[in-house]
């Protein structure tokens, strides 16, 4: 009879029958006469039979759609979070589940595994206990209906303490100027990136690009603020971005089951989650909110008024 053992097996089933078969033994007299721990022999005497389980996982995690790949993306451009904090923002605003290597691979995919940090891409130090300095991203997505227009998301976090700051559809001198005005920390400049557009592009691109430029150094020249416009760092990653757009744009029956990215009001109720309960390994465990609260009471000066979480 041929057995067929895991390769990592201590005992053999005539063996593990020998420990089954004697339970006037004490644990420690089976583990002395089998050569083997005590772990393994009270794991056999709780089994009923002498064979191998199958050592495949149990809950083998989905695959991730095209979809979520992209809107694990766009969060990783956003946030610029390591995978431990984006595993849980990825979940947070867009219900994704996934393993830690699968993300990985995932960013591999996109050429963002690595993100340079973002102090290393400003000439100016970002740890300024006077404020803080907010980073601005747009993105111009396809609405996947051909009866609605594009949607536009537009991103601020807090490069201090990583609060965050999103809205659908808003002109981006409306929406920077709304929330430095109702932020608690002084904000001392904005730093921003070329918009992200994986739509058709109708227009030139240079065209938007100067007048998208030109409205944000207005609002930061009438705050009297910094602002610094960073280099394209993910040609490729856009690239690929707008490939996976165009082929899930082109998959047969794609209006039944177009995707969708949300509303204002759902994003409010996630945004909050993020800000009050999400604890971040980059901040130590803590709540965007937590750590703004703990600098208020070493730093209060550099705040306009109390962070308060509610």
């Amino acid at each position: 009879m041929k057995i067929r053992l895991h390769k990592n097996a201590t005992t053999t089933p005539a063996q593990r029958a020998y420990i089954q078969n004697n339970p006037h033994l004490s644990v420690a007299a089976l583990a002395k006469k089998t050569g083997v721990s005590k772990t393994t022999i009270r794991r056999w005497q709780n089994r009923i039979d002498v064979y191998d389980r199958p050592h495949t996982p149990k809950h083998i995690k989905k695959a991730l759609t095209p979809i979520e790949e992209i809107k694990i993306i766009i969060c990783r451009m956003a946030f610029r979070a390591g995978l431990d904090d984006l595993l849980q923002i990825t979940d947070s605003f867009f219900n994704i589940t996934c393993s830690r290597a699968s993300l990985n691979r995932c960013l591999k995919r996109y050429h963002i595994s690595r993100m340079p940090k973002l102090k290393q891409s400003v000439p100016f130090h970002l740890k300024d206990y006077t404020g803080t300095y907010l980073y601005y991203n747009c993105f111009h997505l396809p609405s996947f209906l051909p009866d609605k227009p594009p949607v536009v998301l537009q991103t601020l976090l807090d490069g201090s303490f990583r609060t965050f700051h999103a809205k659908y559809a808003a002109t981006a001198h409306t929406f920077i100027s709304d929330h430095i005005q109702k932020f608690p920390l002084k904000v001392l400049g904005v730093i921003y990136n070329d918009p992200v557009r994986l739509i058709a592009e109708h227009t030139k691109k240079q065209k938007y690009k100067n007048s998208s430029d030109s409205t944000i150094e207005q609002l930061c020249s009438k705050l009297d603020i910094t602002c610094f416009h960073m280099d394209d760092q993910h040609a490729d990653t856009k690239n690929e971005l707008r490939q996976q757009m165009e082929k899930i744009a082109n998959q047969p029956d794609f209006e039944k089951g177009a995707p969708t990215w949300g509303t204002n009001e759902a994003l409010v109720k996630q945004i909050s989650h993020y800000n009050f309960k999400l604890p971040l390994s980059l901040l130590k465990q803590k709540t965007p909110y937590q750590a703004m609260e703990a600098h208020y009471s070493n730093f209060p000066n550099s705040f306009k008024h109390k962070p308060t979480i509610s």
